[in-house]
């Protein structure tokens, strides 16, 4: 088991690289998923832990499964 500030950044670093392979921008990302810029930007950066509710609205944007947020 990883510690809550491990996992917090690397569910971040995977929030990042599924928005870069489809070539979205922090803003377009938060403007689809209904967030702000800012919070993507924490989120990725793991100043912030996302909620269930919040890996959901960023997966049907990304179209991808939740659980592709937690391969690590």
């Amino acid at each position: 088991m990883i510690s809550k500030d491990a996992f917090t950044k690397k569910v971040g670093e995977n929030i990042k690289r599924l928005r870069e392979e489809r070539g979205l921008s922090q803003e377009e990302l938060a403007h689809q998923a209904g967030l702000y810029r800012t919070y993507i930007g924490h989120l990725e950066n793991a100043r912030y832990s996302a909620s269930a509710y919040v890996l959901y609205k960023l997966a049907c944007v990304l179209k991808i499964k939740s659980s592709e947020f937690f391969n690590f």
